[in-house]
C-alpha cells in the first residue's frame, strides 16, 4: 500500500521516469480503482495549488508536509480523510472570501442609480463620458440628464437641446435618447447627432454611422441609415428624411460653423447660440437670402465684418443697459440688408 501511494504521488508530482509514467498510465487505464485513487490524490494537489491568494499559506510547504505524511500512512482510508480534512482547512479562507466578495456585488447591484444632471452653458461646448464608454458633447445651452452607472439592459438618458453622441457598442443592450417631443432614438452602438432644443419649432437627427431606430410615442417606427438627417416639424407632427451635409450638422462640436446654402434664420441662430448674443434680422427679405461660409477660430466682430464684406448685410451693435436689478441683458446685434 506504502509503495503505491509513493508511485502515486511521484506520478502526479512528474518525478517517474517516463518508462515508470508509461507504465503507471497503462495501469490507470485498466484498473478504475487507481484511475478513482489518483484522481482523489491530485483533487488534493489542485487544492492545494490554488492558495497563493492567502498569504498566510504556504502552498510548497503544506504540499510537502501532506506528502510526507501520506508516505507514512499505511492505510488509504485514513490517508484519504486526512487529506480531505487538510483541503478542507485550506479552503476555508478562500471561501470565505468569496462569499464576502459575493456579497458586496449583490449589494451594489442592488444600489439604486443616482441620477445626474449635466449642462453646457450658453456659449460654451461640454464633452462627458458615461460609466458605459459613450462619449458626449453638448452644445451651448444643452442639458443632459444621465445614471450614475447604467443598470443592465437600460441604458437610457434624456436631452435637451443639442448633442453629438459617440456610443460605445453594446449589443445586448440598447442606448436609447429620450426627447421632450415624445421622441426616442436608440441604437446599439454608433454615432450621431441631435438637435432639439424646446424653444425651436424642430427636432433634427443626423447619424455618422451605425443604425438609428427614431420612435414616436413608441408607436410610429423611423429607421435611419448613415449619411441620413431626419427632421420632425413639431407644428405639423411630419418627419422626412433626406441626404445630411455632415460637416454642416456635426462641425460644431469642433468648434466649428459650417454654412452650407443656409438661410439667414438659421444663421443668426447658430451665430446666437455660438457666442451667447441676441441676433435679430430686420427686414422680411433678409429673411430668405441664403449663406455659405466656415468660421473656425474668428471671434464674432471678425464674422460681423465679414458677413457685411461678402454679403448684402450691415449690423448695428446695440449697446448694453443694466437693467433695474442690476442684470445685464444678452450683446443684441441687428442685421439689415444694405
Amino acid at each position: 500500500m506504502r509503495e503505491k501511494t509513493e508511485h502515486i504521488i511521484g506520478y502526479l508530482e512528474k518525478r517517474l521516469s517516463p518508462e515508470e509514467r508509461k507504465a503507471f498510465e497503462e495501469e490507470i487505464n485498466t484498473s478504475p480503482e487507481l484511475k478513482k485513487e489518483t484522481e482523489d490524490f491530485a483533487f488534493i494537489l489542485k487544492a492545494s495549488e490554488e492558495f497563493p491568494l492567502h498569504k498566510k499559506i504556504d502552498v510548497n510547504k503544506n504540499w510537502e508536509a501532506l506528502s510526507s505524511r501520506i508516505k507514512k500512512e499505511r492505510s488509504k482510508t485514513v490517508a484519504l480523510k486526512y487529506l480531505r480534512n487538510a483541503a478542507a482547512i485550506l479552503l476555508l479562507p478562500l471561501l470565505i472570501l468569496s462569499a464576502v466578495l459575493l456579497k458586496k456585488m449583490n449589494g451594489l447591484e442592488r444600489e439604486p442609480a443616482q441620477e445626474l444632471s449635466v449642462s453646457a452653458t450658453q456659449g460654451t461646448i461640454s464633452r462627458i463620458t458615461l460609466s458605459d464608454g459613450t462619449e458626449v458633447w453638448l452644445n451651448s445651452g444643452s442639458t443632459l440628464s444621465y445614471p450614475d452607472k447604467f443598470k443592465k439592459g437600460n441604458r437610457m438618458v434624456r436631452l435637451s437641446g443639442e448633442a453629438f453622441f459617440k456610443v460605445s457598442a453594446d449589443k445586448k443592450n440598447r442606448f436609447t435618447v429620450v426627447l421632450s417631443d415624445s421622441l426616442s432614438v436608440s441604437a446599439y452602438g454608433t454615432e450621431f447627432n441631435i438637435s432639439s432644443y424646446e424653444n425651436e419649432h424642430a427636432t433634427k437627427v443626423t447619424l455618422i454611422s451605425g443604425n438609428l431606430e427614431i420612435k414616436k410615442n413608441n408607436t410610429e417606427n423611423y429607421v435611419m441609415e448613415p449619411g441620413q438627417v431626419l427632421l420632425y416639424d413639431k407644428t405639423s407632427n411630419r418627419f422626412t428624411i433626406s441626404e445630411a451635409n455632415i460637416a454642416v450638422e456635426t462641425g460644431w462640436k469642433d468648434g466649428k460653423l459650417v454654412f452650407r446654402r443656409s438661410d439667414m434664420m438659421n444663421v443668426v441662430k447658430r451665430l446666437s447660440r455660438h457666442f451667447n448674443v441676441n441676433i435679430q434680422l430686420e427686414g422680411k427679405e433678409l429673411y430668405d437670402y441664403e449663406y455659405s461660409a466656415t468660421f473656425t477660430t474668428e471671434t464674432l466682430p471678425e464674422i460681423l465684418e465679414l458677413l457685411a464684406k461678402t454679403a448684402p448685410i450691415t449690423y448695428e451693435i446695440i449697446e448694453r443697459e443694466q437693467s433695474t436689478d442690476y442684470s445685464f441683458p444678452q450683446k443684441k446685434i441687428i442685421l439689415r440688408m444694405k
